[in-house]
């Protein structure tokens, strides 16, 4: 995950009123794995953003109001 200037060939996806820009290749593999959760971890040894394949459990993916997108 990065910050980047959207290039011409990258799609969007917009999910819990934020725009998320992927790459193509990321967006298929998203789709593929069940979505992307994201999530902020404040536990001790582990601080800072998490990124999850395959959203699950209560997180949902894309489409159905959940946290994820892909």
């Amino acid at each position: 995950m990065a910050l980047d200037e959207p290039k011409d060939d990258d799609e969007t996806v917009e999910q819990g009123g934020m725009t998320f820009v992927m790459a193509p290749d990321v967006v298929g593999i998203a789709r593929q794995s069940g979505g992307v959760s994201i999530d902020y971890v404040d536990d001790g040894y582990r601080k800072g953003y998490m990124v999850k394949m395959g959203a699950g459990g209560d997180c949902g993916s894309c489409g159905d109001g959940g946290g994820g997108c892909g």
